[in-house]
């Protein structure tokens, strides 16, 4: 039987336990900035803890819990919050608030890796009048602090963007 956790805001169950509890998602181990981007992490983690989700929520496969730290998002996120996130979102991302990774911006405080921002793209139709291509991507703070910059990504800079996660809820 796996271990249970009780000192966080929600149950996290352990071990084989929690991967085969139908009301769980994986607890993945990283603080996603909401500042710039974050030291480098990965999303790819077999998890070993699972967060069982409150009532009102279903459990799928593509949904996970993180935490999110820094004040760049608090008007939405508060600092410290854990999250749950869908991974690899299908349709429109504009307007969500998504977790991003770019390889090669450095931050000069925390280097570089994933951030949490609110997403927004300015599209163009291609020449030939099928195709679209994103002119610009910006990556928005909402905070109550107007230090926090949008990260503002031109055409040479999107291939190196990802969008690994759409926020669903604030869980705390």
């Amino acid at each position: 039987m796996g271990e249970v956790e009780t000192a966080l805001p929600f149950t996290v169950i352990r071990g084989e336990e929690g991967r085969s509890h139908p009301r769980t998602v994986p607890l993945i181990p990283l603080q996603i900035a909401a500042g710039a981007f974050s030291e480098s992490q990965s999303l790819d983690v077999d998890a070993d803890e699972w967060v069982e989700l409150p009532e009102g929520l279903n459990a799928s496969e593509d949904l996970f819990v993180a935490q999110v730290v820094g004040e760049s998002m608090n008007r939405r996120i508060p600092n410290g919050a854990w999250c749950l996130f869908r991974s690899n979102p299908k349709g429109t991302r504009q307007g969500k608030i998504v977790v991003a990774q770019h390889r090669s911006i450095d931050d000069a405080e925390t280097g570089g890796g994933f951030t949490v921002k609110k997403y927004h793209s300015e599209k163009v139709l291609e020449a030939d009048g099928v195709g679209w291509t994103h002119q610009r991507i910006t990556l928005s703070p909402e905070s109550t602090d107007c230090s926090f910059l949008p990260i503002v990504l031109v055409p040479e800079d999107q291939d190196e963007v990802r969008v690994l996660a759409e926020l669903v809820v604030v869980l705390v």
